[in-house]
Parts: structure tokens; C-alpha cells; sequence
């Protein structure tokens, strides 16, 4: 979960740079949309044996989970609701304020591909789990959530959200390792704004972090993939200004 001064600190370079948010909701990805698997197929990856089944909706644990998101709810400033509807955008745009000026769209032609193409990867892999396990989402299982973002009707763990913050993560740091410690905060403060949202439990986000580690290891043992991620690399650090 991300410490208050982390949180604080997003949140005042979100309002603090108008462009990113813009650049961000620009270029946000579509799990919905069709669109064939290039770097890897669903089947690569075993989330059922991985992650193992969510909590029972009238267990203790499923009964916590769903406290948390009332209480997240119950607890959220107007600040905490305007990030979390902004962070809804799945783009890489929304890193743009950890990674600096440099990173955005005219900058970065290839780099935005090669993200769209491993989003819709993992997006495909964390669907079929999604279908596998068909968990509700908190706002079906309990009628006092009151979402901020739209109602999605598909079932809520992992967390698609959760899984493309940290496999981006992950990805991004590897390719600027000196802003490695920022990028993850940022990433952890994207994710758990779905719970802050009411569209998703705390455990989907802690599926969602496991989900997209996994998917990231799949990912770099394929050669195609590196060769993009290193063609990424040379993009990213010249628009940042780094050797």
C-alpha cells in the first residue's frame, strides 16, 4: 500500500502538470478491444495455480476485503477520487509524472506500440482468469459501494488495473533503473486507487501485483520481446536526456 507521502507527492504533480493528464487520457488502452496476442498467449501463463482462488464473499477474509474498499470509500478525499478516476486511463502516460518532461507521445513512437502490444497480452491472460475465478465486484457484492469510475461487468480478480501498473513497472524500471524506486510507488499508488475507486478489493490488486510480475518473466525469455524492450530502452532514455 503507498505511504501518505507518496500519495501526496502524486498527487501534487499531477495538478502541478495539466499536459500529462492530457497526454494520458489521450492514449489510454481498451482491454475490451479485439486484438490478436503477439509476445505470448494466455496459455504461457497458470494465474489458476499462481494466484489460487480469491477469498469467499462470507468468509473472514472475504469479509475484510470488502471492509476495506467501505472504509476506502468512507475515508477518500476529493484529491484521493480525482486520481483515482484519472488513473481508470490504462496508459503509459500515466508514469509521465515520475519519469519526467521528455516522456510523451511525439517522443516515443515505438515505445507506445511495444506497451500497447504486452498490455493487450497480459490483458488476454488476466481475462481468462478473471472468467475462471468470476468473482463479483465489490459494488455487486455489497450495495454500499458507490464507485467513482464507470461500472465494468466483467469479474474482479486479478485486477487488470493492478496487473498493467506493476508489469509496466517493472518494464519502465528496467529501462530507467535510477527513477526504479519512484516508478514503483507510482505504480502501487495506481493500483490501489481501484480500491479507493470501489471497483475492485484489495486482494485483486495484491493479484494484480503478482499477475503482472509473472507475466513480465514470461515475457523477457521471449527474444522478440527483448529485441522490442531494448529498441524501447534507446527511445525512453534519449527523449529523457540519458546515456
Amino acid at each position: 500500500m503507498p505511504t501518505l507521502k507518496s500519495t501526496l507527492l502524486f498527487l501534487f504533480l499531477f495538478t502541478a502538470a495539466p499536459f500529462w493528464a492530457s497526454a494520458a487520457q489521450k492514449y489510454c488502452m481498451d482491454p475490451s478491444k479485439p486484438s490478436p496476442n503477439f509476445y505470448m498467449t494466455p496459455t504461457e501463463v497458470d494465474f489458476v495455480h499462481v494466484l489460487g482462488p480469491p477469498p469467499a464473499i462470507d468468509s473472514f477474509e472475504g469479509k475484510a476485503d470488502l471492509q476495506a474498499v467501505l472504509d476506502a470509500q468512507r475515508n477518500r478525499t476529493e484529491a484521493e477520487v480525482e486520481s483515482a478516476r484519472n488513473d481508470n486511463c490504462l496508459s503509459i502516460f500515466r508514469f509521465a509524472d515520475v519519469m519526467g518532461p521528455g516522456f510523451k507521445p511525439e517522443n516515443l513512437h515505438f515505445t507506445i506500440l511495444f506497451f500497447e502490444r504486452a498490455f493487450y497480452d497480459d490483458q488476454h491472460a488476466v481475462e481468462a482468469t478473471k472468467k475462471y475465478f468470476n468473482r463479483p465486484r465489490p459494488f455487486v457484492s455489497d450495495r454500499e459501494v458507490s464507485p467513482v469510475v464507470e461500472r465494468r461487468g466483467n469479474p474482479s480478480y486479478p485486477s487488470g488495473h493492478a496487473t498493467f501498473a506493476y508489469a509496466t513497472a517493472i518494464l519502465l524500471a528496467d529501462i530507467v533503473p535510477e527513477k526504479g524506486v519512484k516508478i514503483f510507488e507510482r505504480a502501487a499508488v495506481y493500483a490501489h486507487n481501484r480500491v479507493v475507486a470501489g471497483v475492485h478489493y484489495p486482494s485483486d490488486v495484491e493479484a494484480g501485483r503478482i499477475s503482472g510480475s509473472v507475466i513480465d518473466n514470461v515475457l523477457l525469455h521471449d527474444h522478440r520481446f527483448e529485441a522490442d524492450l531494448a529498441r524501447a530502452t534507446v527511445e525512453v532514455r534519449h527523449a529523457l536526456g540519458l546515456k
